[in-house]
């Protein structure tokens, strides 16, 4: 429709505009003319005006100009014309309808003349003939005509093709939708590669599905993992209880130090799965500029004398690395990257925390020269209440990494496993400030989910 009205109002306004600049055309003509023939006549009075006019009405060369000189009462002395049209007898512009002869007869022809008085007793009448003119309007007015019909045919046609793919579209999804909410994860829309709207919107729908899918496998695998984390000290909790009922004993320090052991592990877990939950529901309302490197400083400072307890080396290197963020959520994630190194990589390991910004991006890294995990561990190391054979003697709820993820993807960055050869080495890389906006940028709270 829009496409039919913008047709018709363009070849309108030419049509009007063309025959408005030809109008003005013919009028300045036969001004010309008739300043032409004033000129005449005052250089040798009416026989001169006569004798050119007399000449030109006898002469059988194609014109498009008519003459006609006549009297006070419009009687005609000499011209193209025996009688002076009726709807010409008032000075100035008009329009209307005159017989001409030719070689074929007399035919009717439109003309537009201008009549003007030379002296009392005479009167000149100078017309153009509009016969050009009247072929181009209706020429204009077939050609709009046509225009309108061809844009109405193409409009509904693309019009109809339009919303025959936009209905097999949301039949696709709406299926496809259908499939994905009856269990089938693995469920994605197709795509046709032209790269239009359509396929954008339908990547868009595969990634959402996708990490939905994603959260739905991490959250099977995180449930066998809470189950068992929590199985285990509750069923040694109840074993004891039930020992000390069978032997009879009412205060068994021992069984108090094991019970209150097991319950500090559920307490850990239970917190860490709280900390968890508030990372992923952190508001942008929280978000301030923040020194990284004076937080990690920080976090060395703090866990020194824990990593020479247990025979680690602890260094902090790098300069200013400015954030958006917040400053408890990333003390918390080093702390717990710092904890998870001195725990893991062996005695006599030097680890160390270093911040550097690169290209608009501060890079946060904590690197030990221990065992190291193995390259296809990697992404089950960063899955929630999943431990590794290794560490399961080692105290923990498998959550640490879960947890800087989670914080690095509120942020707006990632979070990365390297081989440190030899080592591990875990990589955060942030926007940098003000660069990067995690405020405006970052993942919502149900994406970072």
């Amino acid at each position: 429709m829009a496409a039919l009205l913008a047709t018709v109002t363009a070849l309108t306004l030419q049509y009007v505009r063309t025959i408005s600049v030809l109008d003005t055309e013919a009028r300045h003509m036969v001004g010309a003319e008739i300043t032409s023939l004033v000129d005449r006549y005052g250089a040798g009075g009416l026989p001169e005006l006569l004798r050119f006019v007399g000449a030109r009405a006898r002469s059988d060369e194609v014109r498009d100009y008519v003459y006609i000189v006549g009297n006070d009462r419009f009687e005609v002395i000499a011209g193209d014309l025996s009688h002076w049209p009726q709807d010409m007898r008032r000075f100035g512009w008009s329009r209307g309808t005159i017989p001409l002869k030719n070689s074929q007869g007399t035919v009717m022809r439109d003309i537009e003349a201008q009549v003007v008085p030379l002296g009392p007793d005479c009167r000149l009448l100078v017309g153009h003939l509009a016969a050009g003119r009247a072929r181009l309007r209706s020429r204009f007015i077939e050609t709009l005509i046509w225009s309108i019909g061809l844009t109405a045919l193409i409009g509904l046609g693309l019009g109809w093709w339009i919303s025959r793919r936009a209905l097999r579209f949301v039949e696709r999804a709406s299926d496809t939708g259908e499939r994905f909410l009856a269990g089938r994860l693995d469920e994605r829309l197709p795509t046709t590669g032209r790269g239009d709207e359509y396929d954008r919107l339908a990547e868009m729908v595969n990634a959402c599905f996708s990490e939905v899918e994603r959260m739905v496998v991490s959250l099977r695998a995180a449930t066998d993992g809470l189950a068992h984390d929590l199985k285990t000290p509750i069923t040694r909790i109840k074993a004891r209880i039930e020992l000390a009922i069978l032997r009879g004993t009412s205060a068994d320090p021992v069984l108090f130090m094991e019970t209150v052991h097991d319950l500090d592990a559920l307490l850990k877990l239970i917190n860490d799965l709280l900390g968890l939950a508030r990372t992923e529901a952190i508001s942008a309302d929280a978000f301030r500029r923040v020194d990284l490197a004076s937080v990690v400083l920080e976090a060395v400072t703090l866990y020194e004398p824990v990593a020479e307890s247990e025979g680690r080396r602890l260094i902090a290197r790098g300069g200013p690395a400015i954030v958006e963020g917040v400053r408890p959520l990333l003390m918390h994630a080093i702390v717990n990257l710092i904890d998870n190194a001195v725990k893991y990589s062996g005695g006599g390991t030097t680890i160390e925390v270093a911040t550097e910004t690169r290209d608009g991006v501060v890079i946060l890294s904590v690197a030990d020269d221990g065992p190291g995990i193995a390259a296809a561990d990697h992404d089950r190391a960063l899955s929630r209440l999943s431990r590794l054979d290794e560490s399961r003697t080692t105290p923990g709820s498998g959550l640490g990494l879960s947890i800087v993820s989670a914080v690095a993807r509120a942020h707006g960055g990632t979070l990365t496993l390297a081989d440190n050869r030899p080592g591990l080495k875990v990589v955060i890389a942030l926007p940098a400030y003000p660069s990067g906006n995690p405020r405006r940028d970052r993942p919502s709270t149900s994406s970072a989910a």
